[in-house]
C-alpha cells in the first residue's frame, strides 16, 4: 500500500490503542495481580468492586504503626516477597512518620502460587508479634522487606533472635497451627472483600468510610487520597 493512501482514522485508532495498552501496563506493574486458589471468584471481578460485608474493622489485635488515634487508617494486606508490596512499604513508613493523622495496620495475603517464601515469612512475623509484641513485629517486618531474597528459616531465626526471642520459643511457634490460623484468616477477608494482587489497600476515613485501592501507589497519589479521607 502507498505510503500517501494511509488512513488517517486507522492511524488514530492504532494510537489510540497502544496508549490503552501503556495505561494498562502501567497499573498492572504496580502490583502483582495473581489469585492465590484459595481465593473465592465468586462474589466480585477481579479489579471491579469490593464488598465489605467480611471486612474486619481494626482492633486491639491487629498490628498497628503510628499514631493509634489517628483519624484514617490505611489497612494493607501484603506479601513479605512481593516487590511491589516492598515498594508501598518503604512509602507507608514515610507516611505514618510525617503524619500523625495516619495509621497503618498490616494484615497477610500470600501469593504462595508465586512466591515459595511467602507464607512462612507471614508466620515467622506472627511468631515475632506473639513472642516479643507489636513492635518487634514491625522491626521484623521491615528487615524482611530489606532482605526479600534471603527469606527462609535462617533469616527468620536470625533476626528474632536480634529482638530477644527465645530461638526454641520460636521454632515451636512456627509449627502453631493456631498462628497459620491467623494467616489463613487474613487471606480470606481479603479474598472476601475483592482484593485480586497485592498489595491490597483499604483507607478507612475519618466518617468510617472505605476507599479501596490496588498496587505500590506513589508516595503523592496515597497522600492524596489521604487528604480525602481526612475530608469525608
Amino acid at each position: 500500500m502507498n505510503g500517501d493512501n494511509i488512513n488517517p482514522i486507522a492511524i488514530s485508532i492504532i494510537i489510540a490503542s497502544l496508549i490503552i495498552a501503556g495505561a494498562i501496563f502501567l497499573t498492572s506493574s504496580n502490583s502483582e495481580d495473581i489469585v492465590p486458589n484459595s481465593q473465592n471468584r465468586n462474589s466480585q471481578n477481579s479489579g471491579s468492586s469490593q464488598n465489605f460485608d467480611n471486612f474486619r474493622i481494626p482492633d486491639k489485635n491487629d498490628h498497628v504503626r503510628g499514631n493509634p488515634k489517628a483519624k484514617v487508617t490505611i489497612v494493607e494486606f501484603s506479601d513479605f516477597e512481593c516487590p511491589f508490596c516492598a515498594r508501598i512499604h518503604s512509602t507507608l513508613s514515610r507516611i505514618v512518620e510525617e503524619n500523625n493523622d495516619v495509621k497503618w495496620v498490616y494484615r497477610h495475603f500470600p501469593l504462595s502460587q508465586i512466591h515459595s517464601n511467602a507464607l512462612s515469612a507471614s508466620i515467622a512475623s506472627e511468631c515475632v508479634a506473639k513472642l516479643a509484641g507489636n513492635d518487634a513485629f514491625w522491626t521484623f517486618a521491615d528487615a524482611l522487606f530489606n532482605n526479600q531474597r534471603s527469606l527462609g528459616q535462617e533469616l527468620y531465626e536470625r533476626e528474632a533472635q536480634k529482638l530477644g526471642i527465645n530461638l526454641s520459643d520460636f521454632q515451636n511457634c512456627m509449627n502453631d497451627k493456631n498462628i497459620a490460623q491467623i494467616v489463613r484468616d487474613d487471606l480470606d477477608e481479603v479474598t472476601a472483600i475483592g482484593g485480586r494482587g497485592t498489595p491490597f489497600s483499604v483507607a478507612i476515613t475519618a466518617s468510617g468510610e472505605f476507599i479501596p485501592f490496588s498496587g505500590a501507589l506513589p508516595y503523592e497519589n496515597i497522600v492524596a487520597l489521604i487528604e480525602e479521607a481526612l475530608e469525608n
